[in-house]
């Protein structure tokens, strides 16, 4: 049980970090097109659809069915 509990953690803060990594990559990329003072390469809307093809490519490279107490 303590095992468990301490993955979870583990998951959780990898999981935070990831996710203020990205945030800060993405604040990082909105402010480099204001600095240059062209119009950025890649929008928001890019920038989401680029994001949620990664969530899913990372979500069909697991196991589904391991981890779980059956």
């Amino acid at each position: 049980m303590e095992e468990n509990k301490s993955n979870f953690e583990l998951y959780l803060m990898g999981g935070i970090i990831g996710a203020v990594i990205g945030v800060i990559a993405a604040m990082l990329i909105e402010k480099s097109s204001e600095v240059e003072g062209s119009e950025s390469l890649l929008t928001r809307k890019k920038l989401s659809k680029l994001g949620l093809g990664t969530v899913s490519a990372l979500w069909s490279l697991i196991d589904h069915g391991k981890g779980l107490s059956r």
